[in-house]
């Protein structure tokens, strides 16, 4: 019995996320469009539309053409209806935005973590998010956090289960969250959510095979495949920071020698740069750092290399050839149409592009090369942050209809 009583609501939930669907793709259809897209009567959907457009999702905007008869009424479909929330973890600090519907930041927060513990790290997180839900009414803003952070992620209980460059090992953090905020949580690996990001915010007509890379204290690489991100038997897809690059290379904190995240990460190519220095003279790199090799980031080492230093410039040189190994191998066995470069190292490594190229020219199959561009990412700072906010509006519609 109440199986059945259930049916109902359930249906009409699952017909109103597909109006909700099409409307936003198309932007403006007439009820008669979005019956003839759905396959539902007119009677159905004139019932579903009212209830979007109660709740601001849809507004009227005229009159359409008319085919013979009364003109169809034209509805719209509203971005600004509601707001999701992302927050993603990136070096010792939280950046969260608050995004319209289309996954447009309408406001963001940079929110420091003051030590290395989650629960820290959740504390910060919830401060931040309250003060951004403090910016518009609450009523706005849909009823979950989406959060990207780092190491292996299952998705299905928001545990993270292994981040070994934090230092955090079977940590529950989805419910960590939520206990303190009171507020639904989704939780992925940072790189999962720039992808979803790079997915949603910069879609290129024809280009569902996606993969977005992530350098920062990490390596890791979001899958998209068919337009949907590639998880894996178990939310562990796309460890690409741990794929090896030098066999008997650097020891990680994983167990193993030479990953790409010993030899490629922001901290690698600093570590990187000290040791050449130590046998260098002169070095442009001496003088960013004021004689001071401790003080040295990736950051440098790139305003070096622009400078035209040679330390610097063998440092990159080296590094775009340890991530070009490692990107080859993901295009032989992928076949992306688009590699995306991202993450705080990714944004500010623009040299890195060129060598990388290269690289990857040299080692990947020409094949599945003539169908690829490798790119760096448009999106800034907040990459992460918008991914995370779009794992909350992937359930948009549901979330949207829970508020009232």
């Amino acid at each position: 019995m109440n199986q059945r009583a259930g049916q109902p609501e359930l249906l009409k939930e699952i017909n109103r996320a597909r109006l909700f669907d099409e409307l936003k793709a198309a932007r403006v259809l007439s009820r008669p469009e979005l019956a003839q897209r759905t396959g539902l009567s007119r009677a159905a959907v004139t019932v579903l539309m009212e209830d979007l457009i109660k709740v601001g999702v849809a507004r009227e905007s005229g009159l359409g053409n008319s085919t013979g008869g009364r003109p169809p009424v034209l509805l719209e479909f509203n971005p600004d209806a509601a707001y999701a929330i992302g927050a993603r973890m990136r070096d010792s600090q939280w950046g969260i935005v608050m995004t319209n519907l289309d996954a447009q930041v309408i406001h963001s927060l940079d929110v420091p973590i003051p030590n290395s513990t989650p629960e820290a790290a959740v504390r910060s997180l919830c401060d931040g998010v309250r003060a951004l839900m403090a910016q518009v009414h609450e009523a706005q803003i849909l009823p979950a956090l989406g959060v990207g952070t780092p190491g292996l992620v299952d998705m299905s209980t928001g545990v993270i289960k292994s981040a070994v460059d934090v230092g955090w090992f079977e940590v529950p953090f989805r419910d960590m969250v939520e206990e303190e905020l009171g507020m639904r949580t989704f939780v992925a690996n940072r790189s999962k959510v720039g992808a979803l990001a790079e997915l949603w915010c910069d879609p290129q007509p024809g280009i569902t095979e996606i993969i977005y890379i992530s350098i920062g204290t990490g390596i890791a690489a979001g899958i998209v495949h068919e337009n949907k991100l590639y998880i894996g038997a178990n939310s562990s897809a796309g460890e690409l920071g741990h794929v090896t690059v030098l066999p008997d290379g650097p020891l990680c904190p994983c167990g193993n020698r030479g990953c790409l995240q010993q030899l490629a990460s922001g901290p690698a190519i600093a570590n990187r740069a000290r040791a050449a220095l130590r046998s260098a003279e002169d070095s442009f790199l001496r003088a960013l750092t004021g004689d001071h090799p401790e003080r040295l980031t990736a950051s440098t080492v790139f305003m070096a290399a622009e400078a035209g230093d040679p330390i610097a410039q063998q440092v990159v040189l080296e590094t775009a050839q340890y991530l070009g190994l490692a990107i080859a191998n993901l295009i032989n066995l992928f076949n992306p149409q688009l590699i995306v470069i991202g993450g705080p190292v990714g944004q500010e490594g623009r040299i890195l592009l060129d060598p990388l190229r290269a690289e990857v020219q040299r080692r990947a199959m020409a094949y599945p090369l003539s169908a690829l561009e490798i790119v760096m990412s448009n999106l800034g700072q907040y990459a992460g942050a918008i991914g995370a906010a779009v794992l909350v509006l992937q359930h948009a519609s549901e979330l949207i209809f829970a508020r009232h």
